[in-house]
C-alpha cells in the first residue's frame, strides 16, 4: 500500500468493503426486525412509484391543455419514463442508506438498554455470552496515514463501489473504563457504526483511498470520514471470551483477560457514543 507501512503498522484484522445491502450487522436483528426494515424499505419505493406517477398525470394535464390534446398520455410517458429509470439508482441509494440507518438505530438502541456498568460482573459470565459494554478507546496500533492531523486506530469511510457501503479499516484495540481497567477487543469481522468526524478535501481523499487500497471504482459519498481515536468514547458489542494476549508478557508468557470479539453470524459491534473524548 502507498503510504503507509505494513511493517511498522501490522496487519489489521478488519480491513474489508461493507456494501450496505449485505450489511452482517443484520445477523443481529430478529426476523420480525429484518422484515420490518425491509417493509419500510419497500414503502420508500412504492412512495416513488406514486411521485412520478403523479408527475406523470401533472404532465398530461399541461400538455393535454397548454400544447395539444392529442396524445398526450403517451407524450407524457415518454417524457417521464426516461426520468424516472435515470433516477432509480440513485434512489436505490438513498434507501438502501436509510435502511442502514435504522438498522443502526435499532441494534444501538437494544445494545445501550443491557450495557454493563459493572465491569466486575462481565468476569463471571460464560464464554461465548454477548455483552454490550461502554468505554474509551485505547489504540495498540495505529494508521501511518495522518486523518485530520491525527494517526488514528482505524477508520470508517462512507463510500459507493456499484452499490452505497463502507470501507472499515481497524486494528484491536482496548476499551478503558473510568477506573482504568482495561477489555481486550479483536476487531476481526466487525462492524463500525458513528457519524464522520473528519472533513477532508479532494485531494485528501483520494490520496487516503489510495493509501488504503480501496477497490478501483470506488467513490467518496461525502467529504467526511469517521476517525477512531484514541481516547473516543464507545459502545462495544460482542462475545465475551476469556482469550489470550501475546502482547501481555510474563515470566510464563501471554495470560487470559478479558476480551471482546465477534461470534458465529453476529459480527462485533463498535458504536461511536456522542460524549466527552478523554485522555487514556
Amino acid at each position: 500500500m502507498s503510504g503507509m507501512s505494513a511493517s511498522s503498522e501490522g496487519v489489521r484484522p478488519l480491513h474489508r468493503m461493507t456494501p450496505l445491502r449485505d450489511d452482517p450487522a443484520r445477523g443481529w436483528l430478529s426476523t420480525w426486525e429484518q422484515l420490518r426494515i425491509d417493509f419500510g424499505g419497500w414503502v420508500l419505493w412504492v412512495l416513488y412509484a406514486i411521485a412520478m406517477w403523479t408527475l406523470r398525470q401533472l404532465v398530461t394535464w399541461f400538455i393535454f391543455f397548454h400544447i395539444t390534446p392529442f396524445m398526450a398520455g403517451r407524450i407524457s410517458l415518454f417524457t417521464v419514463g426516461p426520468l424516472a429509470l435515470a433516477l432509480a439508482p440513485g434512489v436505490r441509494r438513498s434507501i438502501l442508506r436509510v435502511k442502514s440507518a435504522w438498522t443502526e438505530r435499532l441494534l444501538l438502541r437494544s445494545a445501550e438498554s443491557v450495557a454493563a456498568d459493572d465491569w466486575n460482573t462481565l468476569t463471571s459470565e460464560p464464554d461465548g455470552t454477548v455483552v454490550s459494554v461502554v468505554g474509551w478507546m485505547r489504540g495498540r496500533l495505529r494508521l501511518e496515514q495522518p486523518v485530520g492531523g491525527d494517526n488514528p486506530v482505524g477508520l470508517a469511510l462512507p463510500c459507493q463501489h456499484n452499490f452505497p457501503g463502507v470501507f472499515q479499516s481497524l486494528h484491536d484495540f482496548e476499551l478503558v473504563d473510568e477506573e482504568g481497567r482495561s477489555i481486550l477487543v479483536r476487531v476481526a469481522e466487525g462492524r463500525i457504526y458513528g457519524e464522520p468526524n473528519v472533513a477532508l478535501d479532494s485531494h485528501e481523499l483520494r490520496h487516503l483511498f489510495g493509501a488504503l487500497g480501496l477497490p478501483a471504482g470506488a467513490t467518496p459519498s461525502g467529504w467526511h470520514v469517521h476517525a477512531l481515536r484514541d481516547g473516543d468514547p464507545f459502545l462495544v458489542v460482542g462475545a465475551k471470551t476469556e482469550g489470550v494476549d501475546p502482547a501481555q508478557d510474563g515470566l510464563r508468557g501471554a495470560g487470559p483477560r478479558l476480551t471482546l470479539a465477534s461470534a458465529p453470524g453476529r459480527p462485533l459491534l463498535i458504536f461511536s457514543l456522542p460524549a466527552e473524548r478523554r485522555a487514556v
